[in-house]
């Protein structure tokens, strides 16, 4: 499978995977090519085996190439990793246990996100979208975390930064994997521990029309409605206010971590112990700005297409 392309937005613009070194004894290795990558349509993972979720996965979208079709796809293991690098439909089933339909299988690369064919062609940009129904592209996320700005951070930046047609966009998401992460209530179902992560990230490359390359950085957070369902067993390190061991989510502990912020990448850099590729952030040296929906009208991305459609848009960006 065609993964994702470093050279997306352009021969000038290369846009490599961040450098991930801290997390080199821990990646699962594709058994395929005894590398660390596992491809799939427009987008690649990196996955952490000890804790059986990406520790990246990188995207490249197409905004004005993308396809209307039918939502298909059901989880399933990847072959080219370990059974017990990555969780499983019994482990989905395990957590849901305390509280049913609680936990989600959360996309790291949305299925929207590759749903798209560089022809036109409705079948491929379909299987590009199944293609993502992958466990090494999920992790577990609490139901109330997925409908918020996070889904709608790409297609917002495209409109709001007047980033130029073709309106490519690459993007690398994933959860924060800290050593103090809380320990969930059921285990898996193979009897082991896991730690579910309480904090995402993602960093969004994009060309503005002055022809530079600018990045933004963006965190989410689950602890709050983990802990009201009394799904987690704690440490007692995360009270607000009191931070009984260093963590490295010490500098986000002072935000409401169930909301979206707009963060710098230097933070991301802090949390994820990630470098990534160096472009303009107009965040930098500011205070998390918090995210908020606002629904809009907007065009179709299609060239010929003038059809208005409700959407939302992501308010509080610095693009």
């Amino acid at each position: 499978m065609k993964g994702y392309n470093t050279h997306f937005l352009g021969d000038n613009a290369i846009v490599n995977m961040p450098d991930y070194k801290e997390y080199i004894n821990d990646v699962a290795l594709n058994k395929k090519t005894n590398e660390s990558l596992l491809d799939y349509i427009y987008y690649s993972v990196i996955q952490s085996k000890s804790r059986r979720v990406p520790i990246i996965s990188a995207s490249n979208i197409y905004r004005v190439k993308f396809e209307r079709v039918a939502r298909t796809g059901n989880f399933k293991g990847d072959r080219r990793i370990n059974k017990d690098e990555q969780l499983t439909t019994n482990d989905y089933k395990q957590f849901n246990k305390i509280k049913a339909a609680t936990i989600e299988k959360g996309h790291m690369t949305k299925r929207e996100d590759v749903q798209w064919d560089i022809n036109g062609n409705e079948n491929d940009a379909q299987e590009a979208a199944k293609s993502t129904f992958y466990y090494p592209n999920a992790a577990p996320q609490h139901d109330s975390l997925n409908n918020g700005p996070w889904k709608y951070l790409e297609n917002s930046i495209i409109i709001k930064g007047r980033v130029p047609k073709p309106a490519k966009v690459s993007v690398f998401t994933g959860p924060v994997l800290d050593d103090n992460d809380p320990v969930f209530k059921m285990k898996l179902h193979d009897n082991s521990n896991f730690m579910i992560p309480i904090l995402f990230w993602k960093v969004i490359y994009y060309l503005k029309e002055d022809g530079k390359m600018y990045y933004a950085g963006f965190l989410m957070g689950q602890i709050n409605p983990l802990r009201k369902d009394e799904l987690i067993n704690e440490v007692g390190l995360r009270e607000f206010g009191e931070v009984v061991k260093i963590s490295s989510l010490k500098p986000f502990l002072e935000f409401k971590e169930d909301e979206n912020y707009q963060v710098p990448i230097s933070l991301i850099e802090e949390l994820t112990k990630l470098k990534f590729n160096i472009a303009i952030d107009r965040h930098a040296n500011i205070e998390p700005t918090p995210l908020k929906l606002e629904p809009v009208q907007i065009r179709h991305f299609e060239d010929n297409s003038s059809e208005q459609i409700s959407s939302f848009e992501v308010n509080g960006l610095i693009v």
